[in-house]
């Protein structure tokens, strides 16, 4: 019985140092991560990682007649006076034409620039949103991040190393937005990126993955105007 005790003993402090082993190599490695990787938040990599997870609403100005929004589909128009039309999926934009008489059935729900919803009740709301854009705005829609990836990052305030993994453009956009000065944040490299072409493009460190999006931040045709 005593054996029997110690076996579970040994297997216990055998199990503590492996833990203590591996939480030590991961803490080494978002170190390094951070060490040689950080992105100020004002720097030009983090303004260009920002710009390419920019909610892009610029596919349905032909509709909203904006480009720092879109509307939530599917949602309901009328064109040239009696024809009824849904828009539940992009496709149905290419159905449309610049010589049409469009009005929406609101209300509708669009997407902002910054991916927070919100609800538009008539023609006046949505004039005053669509002013509010810009006429050129800053989205880069040659560019595209292949996810998951992950951010490494270190609070000064607390001491707390952490990491987190980021799945879709939202989620990139509100962590960048909401970093603190306290606050300091890395990319756990490699990470991938999808051009237009459908090209994918690897990046291993902070000076490639900036060269390569100055590279193709303008090869795409901008649908604003």
């Amino acid at each position: 019985m005593k054996k029997l005790g110690y076996w579970f003993i040994g297997l216990f402090v055998s199990c503590a140092f492996f833990m203590i082993s591996c939480q030590e190599e991961e803490r080494e490695l978002i170190d390094s991560t951070l060490d040689n990787n950080a992105i100020p938040k004002d720097s030009q990599l983090a303004k260009l990682m920002r710009n390419i997870v920019i909610h892009d609403g610029s596919y349905d100005d032909l509709v909203d007649g904006g480009n720092c929004y879109s509307i939530n589909l599917p949602y309901f128009i009328i064109r040239n006076i009696t024809e009824e039309i849904i828009i539940d999926e992009i496709e149905d934009y290419n159905r449309l034409n610049q010589s049409d008489d469009i009005k929406i059935k609101f209300p509708i729900t669009v997407t902002r620039d910054n991916h927070l919803e919100e609800i538009i009740e008539n023609d006046i709301e949505l004039q005053l949103l669509a002013n509010s854009c810009e006429t050129q705005d800053d989205d880069i829609e040659c560019v595209d991040f292949v996810y998951p990836f992950r951010f490494a990052t270190f609070n000064s305030d607390n001491n707390i190393i952490s990491t987190i993994e980021v799945i879709h453009d939202a989620q990139v956009f509100r962590f960048m937005e909401n970093l603190d000065e306290s606050t300091v944040v890395a990319i756990n490299y490699p990470i991938r990126l999808l051009l237009s072409t459908g090209e994918y493009l690897d990046a291993t460190h902070n000076d490639e993955l900036l060269s390569r999006i100055l590279a193709f931040e303008t090869s795409c045709e901008e649908n604003d105007g």
